[in-house]
């Protein structure tokens, strides 16, 4: 068919849009968000937050359709400098009647001033403003400069046996994959190591091990056996104590000190054979 004229392109176009109107082609309606169905909450009117490394703190976000039609939609998160959110889209598939509870973790980085900060969350036409509460970092008296420094390793077994694990305070075994512990994700293959991380160089002079050591997991069976403590002073890693044949719960190593920006423990073996380092506490003194 041959189309002459403005008038026959203009009736073409006329054609065309109503063909896409009509749903003929393109996406279907479910998969475009009904922006007057979306809805946005949290379980808290605001967030408390510390500025500590490993800190467990946010909000559950919860992310609704009160439309009758399903739709596909995105829930878009920022937070103000300088914290951290452990996400930033939330995308889903919500039916019509449905609420998607999605927990947010919130990171305050250390050095982060008290006060005041916001989270916008946008979904559609829908916005929600959250408050985030930072206090003051918290104290600790005990000299185990371990607590509330960044602790990285050379793999964690997650979401259940996290670096942070290590370095929570709790140093019940019974805890052991509920609230505490780290476990490497490398079954069989050693070395692995758990490393904690200075501000500023600190004197290093003692570290004690708390291995898995629970009724059901005893150290004799499933603790750590053997590793080497490593300290970085002056930029380069030097071994400063070594442990093997352990099967006790509790090992203290006592060495020379030294000033280090950095402890390193080495895991070498494990009481059960070839399988995985777990660590339950790690606590690194001055003497």
């Amino acid at each position: 068919m041959r189309i002459r004229g403005w008038k026959s392109l203009v009736l073409l176009g006329a054609v065309l849009t109503g063909v896409v109107a009509a749903g003929i082609t393109g996406p279907a309606v479910a998969d475009r968000p009904t922006q007057g169905g979306l809805t946005l909450a949290a379980d808290v009117a605001e967030v408390s937050a510390v500025p500590v490394p490993c800190a467990k703190q946010g909000f559950e976000l919860r992310f609704g359709n009160t439309g009758k039609t399903a739709v596909y939609a995105d829930a878009f998160l920022e937070a103000g400098a300088p914290l951290t959110l452990s996400r930033k889209l939330v995308s889903s598939y919500l039916p019509p009647g449905y609420t998607l509870k999605v927990p947010i973790d919130v990171g305050a980085p250390r050095g982060t001033a008290a006060g005041t900060y916001t989270i916008e969350v946008k979904a559609g036409d829908q916005k929600l403003s959250l408050p985030v509460r930072v206090g003051e970092p918290p104290a600790d008296n005990s000299g185990n400069l371990a607590r509330f420094v960044p602790v990285t390793a050379s793999s964690e077994h997650l979401p259940v046996y996290p670096a942070c694990g290590a370095v929570d305070g709790d140093r019940d075994s019974e805890h052991w994959a509920k609230t505490t512990g780290w476990n490497d994700a490398t079954k069989g293959n050693f070395p692995d190591w758990l490393q904690v991380t200075f501000d500023k160089p600190e004197t290093v002079g003692r570290v004690e091990l708390y291995t898995l050591n629970s009724k059901q997991y005893p150290a004799a069976g499933y603790g750590l056996k053997d590793w080497d403590v490593l300290a970085q002073v002056n930029g380069a890693w030097q071994t400063v104590a070594s442990v093997r044949g352990n099967t006790a719960p509790l090992n203290s190593s006592t060495f020379t000190p030294v000033t280090a920006t950095a402890v390193r423990l080495l895991a070498l073996a494990s009481n059960e054979g070839p399988t995985y380092s777990r660590i339950v506490e790690l606590e690194v003194y001055a003497g």
